[in-house]
């Protein structure tokens, strides 16, 4: 069956499925349902359409009770998007159809989604880069140095926030102290940002801690050694009980209750 003949058996919705699986990598049936704003079962349904169609295709490991099913587009299904972004005069982003889930999407993408979703009219995830895409932005601002796991525009009561965010996976090591470990992966991370070259032209640059023990340190290594990038924190166990948006971040030597999202634009 020809490209076009394909199309046309596939609803906008669908087409948003397949594109955002083309874009973002593996996800679950929720993780889809959430990303384009339908209920699982929906979502269930077009991502079982989208399988028999050959353009996506799904696994499952023996080992996991829940039997979760993780979909991933096929390369049949990524070069149909590929065409269609580019007939339609869009950019084809880099890796298509290749990229992988990152921690930064479940920490901070899905839940501003579904923010979102819950305020409409108040708030917005107005832009969402992932991390190749970031690199591809970053370059284009002659920052090319830097590394994060994705760019965002965030859009809350009349005002607007444009955030870098960094996620700490650095895992322990038996070769490491305990300090060490308790730093590991930041160092590198803030290096870039002590460098004196032109400024980053975002109003945050969210650092997502492993735990509470672990932000504290960074944020103790940041009033020793200040960088020059508005630097906001948290921790992965604190995004796991609260919206991103949410009062999780603190600003390095302020005192006082953590911001909202918005409250950190300039």
């Amino acid at each position: 069956m020809g490209d076009r003949a394909v199309s046309r058996r596939l609803t906008s919705r669908q087409w948003r499925i397949l594109s955002f699986l083309a874009l973002h990598g593996t996800a679950t049936t929720v993780e889809v349902a959430v990303a384009v704003g339908v209920p699982r079962l929906t979502a269930h349904r077009d991502l079982t359409r989208l399988h028999g169609l050959g353009l996506v295709e799904r696994r499952r490991s023996d080992e996991d009770r829940t039997h979760t099913w993780w979909y991933d587009v096929t390369a049949e299904g990524a070069d149909l998007v590929g065409r269609d972004l580019a007939a339609s005069g869009r950019p084809v982003p880099l890796q298509l159809g290749r990229r992988r889930w990152s921690e930064a999407d479940g920490l901070l993408f899905l839940p501003l989604i579904e923010a979102s979703r819950q305020n409409p009219g108040r708030c917005e995830l107005f832009q969402w880069l992932t991390t190749m895409d970031t690199s591809v932005w970053l370059r284009g601002h002659g920052l090319a140095y830097l590394r994060a796991d994705g760019f965002g525009v965030w859009l809350e009561d009349g005002r607007c926030l444009r955030f870098l965010v960094h996620v700490d996976n650095a895992r322990p090591s038996g070769l490491l102290s305990e300090e060490e470990q308790r730093t590991a992966g930041l160092d590198v991370l803030l290096a870039g940002y002590r460098r004196t070259d032109p400024a980053v032209p975002v109003g945050a640059v969210l650092l997502v801690a492993r735990d509470a023990d672990h932000e504290e340190h960074l944020l103790g290594d940041l009033a020793r050694r200040p960088v020059r990038a508005p630097i906001a924190t948290t921790n992965i166990e604190l995004l796991v009980r609260q919206w991103p948006n949410e009062a999780v971040w603190r600003v390095p030597g302020e005192a006082g209750p953590r911001r909202r999202l918005i409250d950190l634009a300039p």
